[in-house]
């Protein structure tokens, strides 16, 4: 800093700002002279390194901290990369910390002017926040994709399953039911009786699974309609009472948004049927001004959310919270031993969808 008032003029109000700068600045500063020789750093580069100043300055090369770039020539030092340029405004290197560890850095370099002969600064900044953030982003992507490709293959085989399986299973009871009608023998028609039966039980387990796998209501009706088609289900096949409650305007959503909905209220109804031992559920839809929240309250017996997620045993809440999360929506579970269970979905409404409303009927 001297040098630049000395060969400037600098003021000292400019020096001491000039100094504040170094020390706080959020980026890794470093100087380095001619030989590759670290002179000074910032607290950043402290702070990033694990190495103190004193470590540093005078004591360790710029090859002992910097492990190479996309550039980089096998042959040379890092001194010949960086001093046979004046500067390089932008470049990716590893950086290696005191204990040994290595991760990416941005980084960019110059020499300094004539006041300070043969040094060179060099700037980092870490990469590690930006790396996970690209990581996380590409991890939403693939998960988007996947849960699109699990819905469009659900809704083929349930298509499959009720337009192939089940009209030919329905041929088939017809055919059986002219037999029966025939001059037969009794215990031959005894055994078409029971053939038919037979037949007509399997035709509704392939329509209650062309339902589970994708609802047509879900496509053809919206939302609601199919919410209540589950509901009837559920209290037929587990003697769970249901009441469901909608509040403000009953119309169709996106697409993404009614099957992560309907996906995710089906998943909380399972699991209560299945492991609440519970009677009664409740659940309240809200179609507010700039979100849909959907409020399901059972009166069952409750369990350690955290202690189930740890444990593994929560990969249900873990896809209900991906569902809504891909919608930049959330998901909250509570519960408690002996409480009962309460799940509560919140999924923001597209900017123009909460503006003017969807104008398809909720029918």
């Amino acid at each position: 800093m001297n040098a630049w008032k000395e060969e400037r003029g600098t003021s000292q109000e400019t020096v001491s700002l000039l100094q504040s700068i170094f020390t706080n600045i959020s980026d890794a500063v470093l100087v380095v002279d001619h030989s590759g020789m670290i002179v000074t750093v910032n607290a950043a580069m402290e702070r990033i390194s694990g190495w103190s100043q004193d470590e540093l300055v005078g004591k360790k090369h710029i090859c002992e901290v910097c492990l190479g770039m996309a550039t980089c020539q096998e042959e040379s030092t890092c001194t010949d990369c960086f001093f046979k340029r004046s500067q390089m405004p932008s470049f990716e290197m590893r950086l290696r910390t005191k204990e040994g560890r290595e991760y990416p850095v941005a980084a960019s370099s110059t020499r300094l002017p004539e006041g300070a002969p043969g040094k060179m600064v060099m700037i980092l900044r870490d990469m590690t926040d930006q790396q996970r953030a690209e990581k996380e982003r590409y991890q939403h992507k693939l998960t988007n994709f996947v849960i699109q490709a699990q819905e469009e293959e659900r809704k083929r085989i349930s298509r499959e399953l009720h337009d192939g399986v089940g009209q030919a299973l329905y041929s088939i009871i017809v055919g059986l039911n002219v037999l029966g009608q025939s001059k037969l023998s009794g215990a031959m028609k005894r055994h078409v009786a029971d053939v038919q039966q037979l037949t007509a039980k399997a035709m509704e387990e392939v329509k209650r699974m062309a339902l589970e796998l994708r609802p047509s209501a879900l496509d053809d009706l919206g939302l609601l309609p199919a919410l209540r088609s589950l509901i009837k289900r559920v209290e037929k096949s587990f003697g769970l009472t249901v009441d469901l409650h909608v509040q403000g305007a009953r119309r169709r959503y996106q697409a993404a948004m009614e099957t992560a909905l309907y996906r995710i209220v089906q998943e909380a109804m399972t699991n209560t049927a299945k492991y609440a031992q519970a009677e009664k559920l409740g659940i309240v839809f809200e179609d507010r001004e700039k979100e849909v929240v959907v409020t399901i309250v059972d009166d069952g017996v409750g369990f350690d959310v955290e202690a189930a997620e740890h444990r593994g045993s929560g990969l249900g809440l873990f896809g209900m919270k991906e569902r809504a999360q891909l919608l930049g929506g959330s998901v909250d579970v509570r519960s408690a031993i002996g409480e009962g269970t309460t799940v509560i979905v919140r999924i923001p409404l597209p900017k123009g969808e909460a503006e003017h409303g969807d104008t398809r009927p909720d029918r």
